[in-house]
């Protein structure tokens, strides 16, 4: 087993545009670097996180959708929907600054959680 798969503590976050939970070009470079590591490591599942900015539309739905989104991808390509568990957090709290905007917050990650690690 490659050593990725006992020292993996996250995996890159998926991007979202505002007020949408379809998949971006470079979120699906992100989750697919995810589903080669899944791959390769039976003992680990995933957690999918998803987030919403403050001011966008639905934000407890968008969120979920989010999460859904980062899932599907994950079992077309290969993660069994069984090592996959998705919930939508709602809107991130926080303050943004007009250079850094909000896109930190429309995101969704994926967590590693390894076999016997209460998943």
């Amino acid at each position: 087993m490659p050593e990725v798969c006992t020292t993996a503590s996250e995996l890159s976050p998926a991007f979202f545009e505002r007020n949408s939970s379809t998949l971006t070009e470079e979120a699906r470079s992100s989750l697919e670097e995810n589903a080669d590591i899944l791959s390769q490591c039976p003992n680990l599942s995933v957690r999918i996180e998803g987030y919403a900015a403050p001011g966008e539309r639905n934000t407890a739905s968008l969120s979920e959708d989010r999460s859904e989104a980062a899932a599907d991808f994950y079992q077309n390509h290969g993660v069994p929907v069984t090592r996959t568990m998705t919930g939508g957090q709602g809107q991130v709290e926080g303050m943004t600054s007009k250079k850094g905007g909000t896109r930190q917050y429309r995101r969704a990650d994926s967590i590693p959680e390894r076999e016997g690690d209460g998943m």
